[in-house]
């Protein structure tokens, strides 16, 4: 709009505008989200055809079902605004459509923004009550990330220091009685080793560090079982790596 292009037609959870220079936008009717599950359920069925074998329903970062679940952004005056129940409710017929769709025996996750600020907003409360409702409804692991809302200026996210996530995702896990998966700033491999024996989650997520070195979980093999670790390396680079990794400690005793 800024640069005098023309915006398609902006559908939300109600008809606020992001800021003063985003286009408005329009709330979506009871039969506009019905023709939402029916995408939902074709896109399940898209994935089963490519092959997958885990699904995640993402509900976090702003993103459409995290925008009906915050009352940040849920001003609906209808029956899914309002109440907890009522901004759950459209997320969890998305669940139940998935699920429906999904094979049982393979795992559906969904992931959310356990707290959107610092005492503001969805709560880490609020995300026990979801995590317990998912469950029921056939969700296997619930993913625990923060943030992704637009704060009143005087609030805060949650302060970002290695693992600042996991004791959401340790508090999930606890009291809604549900596996949980621990994201955010975990940067070594005794890290994220020591949050899953601890049982604070039972799946580690790494995006960053993969990012910055695509071997980590190979290396992370290494750090955690020692020379046996190079059985977990592909063939193609095992042999020269293993045999630089001997040379190169030669040389340091040297």
């Amino acid at each position: 709009m800024l640069r005098g292009e023309t915006a398609w037609p902006i559908v939300s959870v109600d008809d606020e505008a992001f800021d003063h220079l985003a286009p408005g936008a329009a709330a979506l009717t009871e039969g506009d989200l019905d023709a939402l599950l029916d995408q939902y359920r074709a896109a399940v069925r898209r994935t089963i055809a490519a092959g997958f074998d885990v699904l995640e329903i993402h509900a976090a970062h702003g993103y459409l079902l995290h925008s009906f679940l915050s009352p940040l952004s849920n001003t609906r005056p209808d029956r899914y605004g309002g109440s907890i129940e009522n901004r759950m409710r459209f997320p969890l017929e998305v669940i139940e459509a998935v699920r429906a769709e999904w094979p049982a025996d393979r795992p559906l996750f969904v992931r959310i923004s356990a707290v959107d600020g610092v005492d503001v907003g969805w709560s880490i409360e609020d995300s026990v009550t979801f995590a317990k409702a998912a469950a029921a409804r056939g969700v296997d692991l619930v993913d625990c990330s923060t943030g992704g809302m637009k704060l009143p200026r005087d609030k805060s996210l949650v302060a970002r220091t290695p693992g600042f996530q996991v004791p959401f995702a340790a508090r999930v896990r606890k009291e809604a009685r549900v596996a949980t998966m621990a994201v955010g700033l975990i940067l070594e491999p005794r890290q994220a080793e020591a949050i899953l024996k601890s049982g604070e989650a039972d799946l580690i997520a790494l995006a960053r560090e993969m990012l910055v070195d695509p071997n980590f979980a190979a290396q992370a093999a290494l750090e955690l079982e020692g020379a046996s670790g190079w059985d977990l390396w592909s063939d193609q680079f095992r042999y020269w790596l293993e045999r630089r990794a001997r040379t190169l400690k030669r040389e340091r005793r040297a």
